[in-house]
């Protein structure tokens, strides 16, 4: 095992003897505030740890609870394996899910697309009623409005057309020129990174298992998942996919995803939205 930090010497002391002769190292990834472990075991599947204290401990709770739900509802996401919640601290045990990112998949860029757009076609044909998880619009914005008076906004991190922009007067714009909503279950943080995508040996395909040509994806980091506007995932991975693979296999997505005209002025809004995040 390498050397603990506190937090996990505070779990080996509270009974978590499952980590006691793994290796655990620290993985720097994600938009959590939650740290985050790897931890190897010999004859054991990789497992995930996460530690959140304070502020992350509720981002944390989210997480876990919209994991599960999602679970139950047949999407592809790392199965829980223990949970430990307590006032300020709330910690998660997770199986890896099998797969490597989108963005490092060996696939051949069209089966990759294609797979993509079928993960994200079942994940949003999910019945958005029976998601208790709120993303819609005005969640968001609120979200959003927090994080700029808290100054937690880096704008030198802004696309190009944004560069200049003070974080309040982007706020104020996309406050002030809200689309109407297509609400569905989203991921909420759609990027190629917690797209997970498995080539594997079986068949069978049912919602969040898509086999396309033996290529099953899943998702990760589901801590924003929820009833929210189909383009929120999709103005991301969209551009995500352009960015990684170029303008043909982003037009590739578009299509496969759905037969109707893509809503540009949608996906920029919502492109816009996430650089407050």
């Amino acid at each position: 095992m390498s050397p603990p930090d506190d937090a996990l010497a505070d779990l080996l002391r509270d009974g978590w003897d499952e980590l006691r002769h793994a290796y655990i190292e620290p993985v720097a990834a994600g938009m959590s505030e939650a740290a985050v472990y790897r931890v190897i075991q010999d004859r054991q599947p990789p497992r995930y740890l996460k530690i959140g204290r304070h502020d992350a401990a509720a981002a944390l709770r989210d997480e876990i609870a919209r994991t599960q739900w999602l679970a139950l509802h047949g999407v592809r996401v790392p199965a829980v394996r223990r949970i430990d919640d307590q006032a300020d601290r709330v910690v998660l045990l997770s199986q890896a899910l099998p797969g490597v990112p989108a963005d490092d998949s060996p696939l051949p860029v069209a089966a990759l697309i294609d797979a993509i757009a079928s993960a994200f076609a079942a994940l949003h044909a999910l019945p958005t009623a029976d998601c208790p998880f709120d993303e819609t619009l005005a969640t968001r914005l609120a979200r959003a409005k927090r994080a700029v008076e808290a100054d937690e906004v880096d704008a030198r991190h802004f696309a190009d057309h944004n560069a200049g922009m003070a974080p309040a007067a982007l706020l104020t714009r996309l406050v002030q020129s809200q689309p109407s909503e297509d609400l569905v279950v989203i991921h909420g943080d759609a990027t190629l990174g917690n797209v997970l995508v498995d080539c594997n040996d079986h068949g069978g395909i049912d919602i969040g298992l898509v086999d396309c040509g033996l290529v099953d994806c899943g998702f990760v980091d589901c801590g924003n998942a929820g009833r929210g506007d189909r383009y929120v995932d999709l103005a991301i991975i969209a551009d995500d996919i352009e960015n990684c693979f170029g303008a043909e296999a982003a037009a590739r997505f578009q299509q496969a995803y759905s037969r109707n005209a893509w809503d540009r002025a949608k996906a920029a809004y919502f492109l816009d939205l996430y650089e407050l995040f």
